[in-house]
């Protein structure tokens, strides 16, 4: 039985007056996700993941409307995600996606889509809520 390591990670958006301010606090909440993102790593390299062999990856990206989910999903498209799931569901981020590619989770590869995936979401007014795969050895 394979094991799954998740990160859901949720990140709150709030607006600013001050352009320095959001720029520090989208910094802020840049290095949370990588951050958050080399927890779930080491957790798969304590279990003696082989982190360069590639795998599928889950991601779940939730939003306040389905055009915004719709349009996201369209975008991530053209960067090889394929839709797993769509659903609604009772919840303030209610149209909840779930995606997948198959990627390697070194944490350079990791890095590299999470933030992207993490960006658009943010530019679709989404919620980036985390990733997760197998145990590769």
């Amino acid at each position: 039985m394979r094991k799954y390591f998740t990160l859901f990670f949720g990140v709150l958006f709030g607006v600013s007056s001050c352009q320095q301010k959001e720029t520090k606090d989208f910094e802020n909440k840049k290095q949370a996700q990588i951050n958050a993102n080399l927890k779930v790593i080491n957790s798969l390299r304590n279990e003696g993941d082989n982190l360069i062999v590639s795998r599928e990856v889950f991601h779940w990206i939730y939003f306040k409307n389905e055009n915004e989910k719709n349009n996201y999903l369209k975008e991530v498209q053209k960067q090889r995600f394929v839709l797993v799931s769509s659903n609604k569901i009772e919840d303030k981020f209610p149209y909840q996606l779930q995606i997948k590619r198959i990627d390697k989770v070194d944490e350079s590869s990791v890095n590299e889509y999470v933030i992207y995936l993490w960006g658009k979401a943010l530019e679709y007014n989404g919620d980036y809520d985390g990733w997760e795969t197998s145990v590769e050895k």
